[in-house]
């Protein structure tokens, strides 16, 4: 058995479900179409900072022949939606920190390399790598180009990718380019339209992207979020290719208790000490306690439940500037006098200005107010 044989049956040993090998050639033509994309204002604020070194791997490390390309599945299948005031987290972010669990995993594979070819070099990468990690898997054979820009595959799109640049050179993966055809399911379904064209995604409308970044909330934005607390699976709900996406094998991505659904109330009530026992270890605690306080006040305020009010009156009282902001808004989503009255109170007092500014927007739309 050669020593690319040995490699696949000891990635799929280790619980890698699907992988492949590329060549190290520049991404010549992503090059040209993410530096159009950045002078649109287009580019995503998560993908590599450098593109011009994304796309010449061998600048990264010298005498690099191949891409192994790997993939992760984290779909868990339907969990319930827990009674209560709750917000939806994205799939991704339901169980560990797909970071370290993939990491984990390309860990072994290095050391299996190490062994097998002890004068040869790689790196990994997970994510928030040098890399164009989707480019990788796509020339790898893992799958191809979603029209909501996600790599769709065999699984499905609920994937975490990630791989290793090596100085081994490996014969690349044959493979059949596939496309999505007419189908346009996700850019009809995303909510704010920032699906602009096949293939094209507008972060700055991006329900996700928004949701882990820090921040002020775009105020336009705000009641489109709905129930998403964390992160924003809509486009890949709807995809026919999920629609059988086999249950992941990892339990490392199924959530802890409810934590697929969190208690907005419990979630606000969290200090410092509280959140990291709870967050640690998960993909959506890397933003920090602040971020996702600031979401749970987005989606109480799009419930929009008058029995709401005690809560979002302790948060306005918060001395964090951006989470009395939100709550302000959220206090005028309640539409009736109690909460007139404490944004008005607040408004006396508050020396912010962008969270007075807040304050005025929120009192703007009390006209015809219940009692």
């Amino acid at each position: 058995m050669n020593l690319t044989k040995r490699l696949q049956c000891y990635a799929r040993e280790i619980g890698l479900e699907l992988i492949g090998l590329a060549g190290v050639q520049p991404f010549t033509s992503a090059q040209e179409v993410l530096w159009e994309r950045r002078r649109r204002g287009l580019y995503n604020p998560f993908a590599p900072a450098n593109i011009d070194l994304a796309c010449h791997p061998s600048r990264v490390l010298p005498g690099a022949k191949s891409f192994v390309a790997v993939a992760l599945s984290y779909y868990q299948g339907h969990l319930p939606r827990p009674e209560g005031y709750r917000g939806y987290m994205a799939r991704f972010s339901w169980g560990q920190d797909y970071h370290k669990v993939l990491g984990l995993k390309l860990d072994l594979l290095q050391r299996f390399l190490r062994r097998e070819a002890p004068n040869s070099q790689s790196l990994a990468f997970v994510d928030t790598g040098p890399f164009l990690d989707k480019e990788v898997a796509s020339r790898a054979g893992l799958g191809w180009f979603g029209k909501n820009t996600l790599l769709i595959t065999e699984l499905g799109s609920y994937l975490v990718l990630g791989g290793l640049l090596t100085t081994i050179g490996f014969s690349p993966s044959v493979f059949e380019q596939r496309e999505c055809g007419t189908c346009d399911l996700c850019l009809r379904a995303c909510p704010t339209g920032a699906l602009i064209a096949p293939g094209i995604l507008d972060s700055q409308r991006c329900l996700s992207y928004l949701t882990q970044r820090r921040g002020y909330f775009p105020p336009e934005m705000r009641s489109m979020l709905g129930l998403r607390l964390y992160g924003c699976d809509t486009c890949q709900e709807v995809c026919p290719h999920n629609y059988r996406a086999p249950i992941t094998p990892h339990g490392e991505f199924f959530p802890r208790g409810q934590g697929h659904w969190p208690d907005l109330v419990k979630l606000l009530s969290l200090d410092k000490q509280g959140f990291k026992a709870l967050y640690t270890g998960n993909a959506a605690g890397w933003g920090g306690r602040t971020l996702l306080q600031r979401n749970a006040l987005l989606v109480l305020g799009n419930i929009g439940e008058p029995d709401l009010l005690a809560t979002l009156k302790e948060s306005f009282c918060d001395p964090r500037p951006l989470i009395r902001g939100h709550a302000a808004w959220a206090l005028g989503r309640l539409k009736n006098k109690r909460a007139l009255q404490v944004l008005e109170g607040g408004a006396a007092n508050e020396s912010d200005p962008l969270v007075k500014e807040e304050i005025r927007s929120a009192l703007k739309g009390f006209s015809g107010i219940s009692p």
